[in-house]
């Protein structure tokens, strides 16, 4: 019986979505990213907290952006139809079409890189931000 409810207690944890990337933590990267792809200091996003805090970091948040930031699967989808290359804070929605995730590994952000998903949003990026990213 107790194996059972261990297990019980365990399974929220299986399912945990990866631990957020703090805006505070996400700006800098956004900022080498939007630049880096040609777009200095402007990305789509359409959470609204998230917006504000970029604003307060010296990022516009631009509908016609040609990167976006998608809090989710259905922002992401919404984005790849409009042409955008998108940045994830999950690095499963790489396997769903986001170019760039900016995810936490060991404890640190780290950009994580799909090379056929930045091939196909059509916007290039610099080679020094592939360097600095692992790349798929």
């Amino acid at each position: 019986m107790s194996y059972l409810v261990h297990l019980l207690c365990l399974a929220p944890a299986l399912n945990a979505a990866p631990p957020a990337i703090a805006p505070a933590e996400l700006i800098p990267f956004l900022k080498v990213i939007s630049v880096s792809a040609g777009a200095p200091g402007r990305v789509a996003c359409r959470d609204l907290d998230l917006a504000m805090a970029l604003k307060k970091g010296g990022i516009s948040p631009d509908a016609k952006a040609p990167l976006a930031w998608a809090a989710n699967r259905s922002q992401l989808e919404a984005y790849l139809a409009e042409g955008k290359l998108v940045i994830a804070g999950d690095p499963a929605l790489l396997d769903a079409g986001a170019a760039i995730a900016i995810a936490r590994e060991a404890g640190r952000p780290v950009l994580l890189i799909h090379s056929r998903n930045l091939a196909a949003s059509g916007v290039g990026v610099s080679d020094a931000l592939l360097k600095i990213a692992k790349v798929r």
